[in-house]
């Protein structure tokens, strides 16, 4: 008997409120039956701090069994630590990142600011997970989303399909 095999994506958060979001986005019918049918998830998170950190914290969690790593990390801090060299620290960080093929998503500034882009100015940075799951709908198709299933794709395409006999 042939059947497909899952692969597996670590998607790894700067702090709690990154994990919970991106574990409410995973959860969507739309994103686990079509746009990740092929892949199981696994979710774990940095707790704040800089850029460098997070992607030293995500280094330690990755196992070798993953076939993605996906790293979520706001740009704010960055742009605010680097004031003039903020774009060559943020290439320093994503050839550090390649050399243990994980893949940086950035918020474009924070995710607070991501949430306010698809829910609007209304938007209360203090509810960031309640509005998140809330509204998880509205965020398929925004530039997040495709930011998120660009790289999934382009990965699940260099896999192929995986199969093997019981």
């Amino acid at each position: 008997m042939t059947r497909k095999t899952k692969y597996t994506c670590l998607m790894f958060g700067e702090g709690k409120n990154d994990k919970d979001f991106i574990y409410a986005l995973s959860g969507l019918d739309k994103f686990k039956n079509y746009y990740a049918k092929n892949w199981y998830f696994k979710f774990d998170n940095a707790h704040g701090c800089s850029a460098s950190n997070v992607i030293k914290e995500c280094k330690n969690q990755i196992t070798g069994e993953e076939d993605l790593v996906l790293c979520f990390i706001d740009l704010d801090d960055l742009k605010n630590d680097y004031k003039q060299t903020w774009e060559e620290e943020k290439l320093k960080l994503e050839d550090d990142a390649s050399k243990y093929d994980i893949k940086i998503i950035w918020f474009l500034d924070k995710l607070e600011e991501e949430l306010r882009r698809v829910l609007g100015e209304e938007y209360n940075d203090h509810s960031a997970n309640k509005e998140a799951k809330k509204s998880t709908e509205k965020f398929i198709n925004s530039d997040l989303w495709n930011r998120i299933i660009e790289l999934i794709k382009k990965r699940e395409n260099e896999l192929g399909v995986i199969k093997y006999k019981d």
